[in-house]
């Protein structure tokens, strides 16, 4: 059986309110499937957004922690803090994974040093590392779905490309990681390319008909998929590479 690891990044706190997360649950629920989310700190910021992610965790999904500061810079509070207050809050936390949409990919290899020193089991990045030099495991690093795959190429051919690259990955590597992001279950993933203002305007437009959403291609992925791969949140993936 091959093994296949999820991974969904919030990056937001409207993903919370909208019903972008519940729609990711309740596709993987359907399926008996569990997957690990990657949080923003500063995306649970009120009492509701608590509510749901330790309510998921408690129906066995996991929560990681999506760091905000890569660099440790001291202009932004410290990675320690930001996993104190995932801890403090009820949140089993075993993993991490950088967020570059703060302080941008300045230093990769800053970003492994970071994550290492918080003493978790696994941690995932970008690109090829030394994995000698850090105490904790690393991740081979994720297929992404949306921003990727279905942006670039749109949702057929997209999907085609991303599972020859998939099955690709498994057989040279073992495993397969893929990353998705619930807020493109309520918004669509839209076109990355041309003008700004054009490209949000078609992009609103996009959302408003419902056009590429990922709901209807996540739910295939996991049907097609259901008896080939055992999908996998990352601490149970972790514990399957380790043992």
């Amino acid at each position: 059986m091959f093994y296949v690891g999820l991974r969904h990044d919030i990056d937001n706190a409207w993903v919370f309110k909208r019903g972008a997360f519940n729609s990711v649950l309740r596709i993987e629920d359907k399926y008996n499937v569990r997957s690990t989310f990657f949080v923003r700190v500063d995306a649970l910021n009120c009492e509701d957004s608590w509510n749901m992610i330790l309510e998921a965790q408690d129906r066995g999904w996991e929560i990681g922690l999506h760091l905000i500061n890569t660099i440790n810079s001291p202009n932004l509070p410290s990675p320690k803090e930001e996993l104190e207050i995932l801890t403090r809050n009820g949140v089993k936390v075993y993993g991490v994974t950088p967020c570059g949409s703060t302080i941008g990919w300045i230093d990769p290899n800053i970003n492994w040093v970071v994550m290492d020193e918080l003493g978790l089991k696994y941690m995932e990045g970008y690109g090829n590392v030394k994995r000698s030099l850090y105490k904790t495991f690393v991740f081979n690093t994720h297929l992404s779905l949306d921003i990727y795959y279905i942006r670039k190429y749109g949702l057929r051919r997209g999907y085609d490309i991303f599972k020859r690259d998939l099955y690709k990955k498994i057989l040279n590597e073992g495993y397969a990681t893929v990353l998705t992001h619930p807020e493109y279950f309520w918004k669509s993933i839209g076109i990355c390319d041309g003008n700004v203002y054009l490209v949000k305007i078609f992009n609103l437009i996009l959302t408003f008909l419902r056009i590429k959403t990922l709901n209807k291609i996540y739910e295939k992925f996991l049907l097609e998929h259901k008896g080939k791969f055992q999908f996998l949140k990352y601490i149970e993936l972790y514990e399957r590479i380790v043992r």
